[in-house]
């Protein structure tokens, strides 16, 4: 670990003797006694995985010489590891009022916990008549740091978000904390379609970085979203919760299907019909990737790629297949687009009529019954003609008989 970045921790070693109720034990009858005394821990301020001393001294506190004294270390927490033999032996003491000091050598591990650490030692002594023994408890107390990772900026792609809208989210994740933060993965519950986990790994101290989160806002409002930011410090695993606030507006990109065109206008059955659908983005957005898709029972195309329509643009989207079923259908449509996280749809329907193709004789009977309607149209005419004419014939011959009547 870099030394710039280390956290200093603060051993305090208490050396607690358990023997009859008293803070020192003294083992022995009459005037044999030795004891574990506590002398010092060097330095007393130890960084992570920095080396450090604690010195114990036994000392006689009676009138005869021990013998056969072993004093060891028999449990160590797993947070401190000590770099040496883990026994010591004397044979015995040279006077009465002899010491012996021992010094072990210890280091913490890189990823020490703070809080209390107990190590057990044990100190044995006498001849082999009489053996006494001692238990020794040293509590080591680790004192750490915290850290601290909290949201420092938050940005959206785009600035204005609209229903509909695909959102690049960027929180901006600072340690303001006296440890480091490790493992920090963030999280967004908000609530739509997208990403919503993100790993950092390592935040130290007053370092920063980038949490991205994308997303589809698919319905509009206001919304409150927590935002969990997991770390580990010093003390272990930590859980943080915090809340942003976004605005989603309710303005978005509309597709709908303006006009339908069919050709021939009243197919027969065998007509190749050519089924036109002009679709129009009435939004305030572009879309991309549009296609239109015909779910017709005919043999023919059933989609039509339109692409991009910019905001009041249509275009159309051409179906051609061959009717050779009558009848009335109504034709489900499909009209889709892709985006960051697949396809949106809009679904409508269509209506279309197939009539029977006429036989020859239908279509001779027709003829003929036009071809008479016509020849009676002409005949009576023909008669009316005439009998204007008569009737003018008979008008004027009337006139010429009454003025030779009068000649005369």
């Amino acid at each position: 670990m870099n030394y710039n970045s280390r956290i200093s921790f603060l051993f305090v070693l208490v050396l607690a003797i358990s023997s009859l109720g008293s803070n020192i034990a003294e083992a022995g009858s009459g005037d044999e006694c030795l004891r574990a005394v506590l002398e010092d821990i060097s330095p007393s301020s130890v960084g992570i995985d920095e080396e450090f001393t604690v010195g114990i001294s036994l000392e006689n506190c009676g009138t005869q010489i021990p013998e056969n004294i072993t004093f060891e270390i028999i449990s160590i927490p797993p947070d401190i590891i000590v770099t040496e033999s883990l026994v010591a032996h004397f044979p015995r003491f040279v006077y009465s009022n002899s010491e012996r000091q021992l010094r072990y050598h210890m280091r913490t591990t890189p990823d020490a916990k703070p809080g209390p650490h107990i190590i057990k030692m044990k100190l044995t002594y006498g001849n082999k008549d009489v053996k006494r023994t001692t238990y020794y408890e040293v509590e080591v107390i680790v004192i750490g740091e915290h850290a601290e990772p909290r949201i420092s900026s938050v940005t959206t792609n785009p600035e204005y978000i609209y229903e509909g809208d695909t959102v690049d989210l960027r929180l901006g994740i600072e340690n303001f904390g006296k440890a480091i933060a490790k493992s920090v993965d963030v999280g967004l519950d908000h609530g739509f379609k997208g990403i919503k986990n993100t790993t950092l790994g390592t935040l130290g101290l007053n370092s920063s970085q980038t949490a991205l989160f994308k997303f589809k806002a698919n319905r509009s409002g206001t919304f409150e979203i927590p935002v969990i930011i997991n770390y580990e410090d010093d003390y272990g695993i930590q859980k943080d919760e915090y809340n942003i606030k976004i605005n989603v507006l309710d303005k978005k990109g509309s597709l709908n299907l303006a006009s339908v065109k069919v050709d021939p206008v009243l197919p027969h059955t065998g007509d190749t019909v050519e089924l036109t659908m002009r679709i129009e983005n009435s939004g305030e957005r572009t879309i991309n990737s549009i296609r239109v898709y015909a779910d017709h029972p005919f043999k023919g195309l059933k989609e039509s790629f339109i692409g991009t329509l910019d905001t009041n643009e249509d275009g159309p989207a051409v179906i051609t297949f061959v009717a050779d079923k009558a009848g009335e259908y109504q034709i489900p449509v499909t009209i889709t687009y892709i985006d960051d996280f697949g396809e949106e749809q809009i679904e409508t329907k269509v209506n279309l009529i197939v009539m029977k193709k006429d036989s020859g004789a239908g279509t001779a009977l027709l003829i003929f019954l036009i071809l008479a309607i016509i020849g009676g149209l002409i005949y009576y005419n023909y008669r009316t003609i005439r009998s204007k004419d008569a009737v003018i014939r008979q008008l004027m011959e009337g006139g010429g008989n009454s003025a030779n009547n009068k000649k005369q």
